[in-house]
């Protein structure tokens, strides 16, 4: 006999699922509307920094989350996977993120100036390979910490690579992980990436309902608003200080010397407010730049 029920782990939809006896479903529907809110929030801002690191268009799209036994988790994962495992102070078992390897080491090439376009056989990063995976990761897990505000657990850090999921150790086999698929496409090619938290990290702001979502009308009536407020952007080069007497003395055809060099990229001002740096370059008949490289604000820039 097959009972049906409505699986409260799938947020997405209230079409009835086969019960699995085998894997009883521990979240209730609104804790996991909570975890899909803030992992579509991380998908989206995780997408801009995606792109500008690879230089080209990308998507990534939050697929589900669930609840499964590592174990389980582990036996559902391509062999050819990374896992990147990441303490959790006062946790035992490790959170993972895990990468497609031969799509990563593609996404690799493209940060380190490649197209992308040669395929390159699985193997293990390299030294250099794996400092960018660590900066990437760290900055996930930054991304993750805003989205999901009180509900993250503090002091989360990569710790190890492993490059065959079932020696990966990151947990016991019944250790219940949250684990939240994701698509990502890059260059036209769609890659499956997931984020398992072990569900003890989570269980007490699950319980509190700690979690920053985006349903909230308040906050969805300001971000609609936000959205369609035009702001000035501009490219500036790098300040540089003169003399005063050198200003009251210029007349046509002087030259001053900027201090900004020529292989530096310009700075991305939002109202004053440098957000990031960008190349010049062109669409069409018409000037554009490029983002290289996003940063926080520091303060107002001068125009």
């Amino acid at each position: 006999m097959t009972v049906q029920m409505v699986s409260a782990v799938d947020a997405r939809t209230d079409e009835p699922e086969p019960y699995n006896f085998d894997r009883p479903v521990s979240l209730a529907r609104d804790q996991s509307r909570m975890l899909m809110a803030g992992f579509d929030s991380f998908a989206r801002q995780w997408n801009i920094e995606i792109a500008a690191r690879v230089r080209t268009a990308s998507q990534i799209t939050a697929v589900d989350v669930q609840v499964l036994p590592y174990d389980g988790y582990v036996t559902s994962l391509e062999d050819a996977s990374t896992m990147v495992l990441c303490s959790i102070e006062g946790v035992r078992p490790r959170a993972v993120v895990q990468l497609p390897l031969a799509p990563a080491l593609g996404w690799l090439a493209r940060m380190l100036g490649g197209t992308g376009a040669r395929a390159i056989p699985p193997r293990p990063f390299s030294p250099l390979e794996q400092a960018l995976v660590v900066r990437t990761v760290n900055d996930a897990i930054e991304l993750l910490r805003y989205s999901f505000g009180e509900l993250f657990p503090e002091n989360m850090r990569v710790e190890s690579f492993s490059y065959v999921p079932q020696t990966a150790q990151a947990a016991t086999p019944g250790d219940a992980m949250i684990v939240a698929s994701f698509d990502i496409g890059i260059g036209g090619v769609t890659s499956r990436l997931t984020i398992a938290m072990p569900a003890v990290s989570l269980a007490a702001s699950l319980a509190g309902g700690h979690a920053r979502t985006e349903d909230d009308p308040t906050d969805g009536l300001m971000r609609a608003q936000l959205d369609s407020v035009p702001v000035r952007v501009a490219l500036q080069f790098q300040t540089t200080a003169v003399r005063p007497e050198v200003v009251l003395s210029l007349a046509e055809g002087d030259v001053i010397r900027i201090a900004h060099s020529k292989n530096r990229p310009l700075n991305f001002a939002v109202e004053g407010h440098v957000l990031a740096r960008a190349a010049v370059g062109a669409s069409g008949s018409q000037l554009a730049c490029v983002i290289v490289e996003t940063q926080e604000p520091t303060g107002a820039a001068t125009p």
